[in-house]
């Protein structure tokens, strides 16, 4: 199995929707989102569980501290259709960190396997009939969900959905046995290891051989180790699923720009705009409310590798809207 891993302020809606396009990967996830936010935050964090359509597995990622704000969030997730909840234990972002969330909770393994236990709870009871009309959350919250469940025409199924983990190698040091172990007690689904420890952030090179220790340690176990770092295309995924028996490889990285990674299919140049140009059709269809802005990093990705297009990147460096995307697009012809 080789998915798409999720990345913050990049795996956004209209991404994926790329991704599983052009690239048709097994496994989606969204980006990282705060558990205290989808409680008590603005209504437009929910803009990051925004899907399309799709028969690829989708799994929303959640992170925070608080058990309790996971378990009512867990719920939310289960409300919108999802196939899984994933807990983010590896972010290195310093906030947070800071707050005892992301790879934070490598240093606080009780509350992490807290953690896991609360939103598998969440699910059981989710599955057991538990209604999120239960929940103390504010009324425009209950309605943009609402909303969200009849465009989607979302069926209460009740399945139980599983719950997976996506975490690192340790914190200042390897702890890979420790916390892997840790982590196994409370059964997840899914374990993704990045492998690498907090403090290299991406720095280095991913550590391929504790990533398979993680796989060796979950033999027994109904847990599936994933592995996640520095992969680079489809075939190199599938090489190392074989060399360090892992059960699935997530890509992150090499996605950028580049959603057909997932089927090692090389675009010509002319191919790489139209997918741009789709990209931000999909954005103005799914989100036309967030920022156009937001697409900027996106367009220059795209431009890997793309002779002469120095110019072309300044350019789209500066768009705020479809229309001088298309601008940039006509001009590129000249000089591509």
């Amino acid at each position: 199995m080789i998915g798409l891993a999720p990345m913050d302020g990049v795996t956004d809606a209209a991404f994926r929707k790329i991704v599983d396009e052009y690239g048709h990967p097994d496994l989606l996830f969204t980006e990282f989102v705060n558990v205290d936010g989808l409680n008590i935050g603005k209504i437009g964090i929910y803009s990051h569980l925004i899907y399309h359509p799709t028969k690829t597995p989708l799994f929303a990622q959640l992170f925070g501290s608080d058990p309790k704000y996971f378990y009512n969030a867990a719920l939310l997730i289960c409300s919108l259709g999802f196939s899984g909840i994933d807990i983010n234990m590896g972010c290195p972002d310093k906030n947070v960190v800071k707050k005892g969330g992301g790879a934070g909770l490598i240093n606080n393994p009780i509350l992490a396997k807290k953690i896991v236990q609360t939103v598998k709870q969440a699910v059981t009871d989710w599955s057991n009939g538990k209604k999120i009309n239960d929940l103390n959350l504010r009324p425009e919250i209950f309605d943009w969900i609402e909303n969200f469940r009849k465009s989607k025409k979302i069926m209460d199924a009740r399945k139980k959905l599983p719950v997976s983990i996506k975490t690192r190698l340790g914190y200042d040091k390897i702890l890979t046995k420790e916390w892997i172990s840790n982590l196994l007690e409370v059964e997840p689904a899914i374990i993704t290891v990045h492998g690498r420890i907090l403090k290299q952030l991406y720095r280095g090179k991913a550590n391929w051989e504790e990533i398979a220790l993680a796989a060796k340690l979950a033999e027994k176990s109904a847990t599936k180790i994933f592995g996640n770092g520095d992969v680079q295309s489809k075939k190199e995924a599938e090489e190392k699923i074989k060399k360090y028996h892992v059960a699935g490889i997530l890509i992150g990285r090499a996605a950028l720009g580049n959603p057909w990674v997932f089927r090692d299919y090389f675009p010509s140049t002319a191919e790489r705009f139209q997918t741009m140009l789709r990209h931000c059709e999909i954005f103005m269809e799914l989100t036309p409310n967030l920022n156009f802005l937001s697409l900027r990093k996106h367009l220059l990705w795209y431009l890997k590798g793309v002779d002469n297009s120095h110019q072309l990147k300044n350019q789209l460096a500066q768009v705020k809207n479809i229309e001088e995307v298309k601008k940039v697009i006509a001009f590129s012809k000249s000089i591509c």
